[in-house]
């Protein structure tokens, strides 16, 4: 039900928040480590999603689009180093590929899936409470995962995964 312009100026605050959220997490992963920035950026997506509930108008989707694309933009900075300290380097190219491919897929089906969803039950709350719930259990991976590479020379990424 919005306007064009309303859309896309949507779109244009997911992406500035999401540039400025890459810039302030990528520094913070150095300061207070990988794990709390990416705990932080879930728990983000939980209250973005959870504020979607509300009926409050066009404000509360830019109020959505502002915490989605920062934590958006800080758990995306955390990929690459989270793959590191997990896994560690030798294979982190392909690792990282497999990631970032198996995403792509997840967005080219989750607007079908949610559109399917929408038809059935007339809005997208569903979807929001579903991708909250996503968030949460990626939460729970971030906070118990232990890294699986060899000791070696990459170990240093291991010291941001704490």
């Amino acid at each position: 039900g919005l306007s064009t312009v309303a859309a896309a100026s949507m779109i244009s605050v997911i992406g500035i928040s999401s540039i400025v959220g890459r810039l302030i997490c990528g520094g913070l992963i150095d300061r207070i480590g990988l794990k709390r920035i990416m705990t932080i950026g879930l728990v983000g997506w939980v209250l973005a999603y959870s504020w979607l509930q509300l009926q409050g108008g066009i404000w509360t989707l830019y109020v959505f689009a502002v915490i989605y694309g920062f934590n958006h933009g800080g758990l995306f900075t955390a990929f690459s180093p989270k793959i590191a300290a997990l896994f560690g380097t030798r294979a982190h190219g392909s690792i990282f590929g497999a990631v970032l491919v198996s995403a792509a897929i997840g967005g080219a089906i989750g607007p079908y899936l949610a559109g399917r969803m929408l038809a059935l039950t007339g809005n997208y709350k569903l979807v929001f409470v579903i991708l909250a719930i996503l968030s949460v259990l990626m939460m729970g991976l971030n906070l118990t995962l232990r890294p699986v590479a060899p000791k070696g020379p990459e170990t240093v990424y291991r010291r941001y995964a704490s």
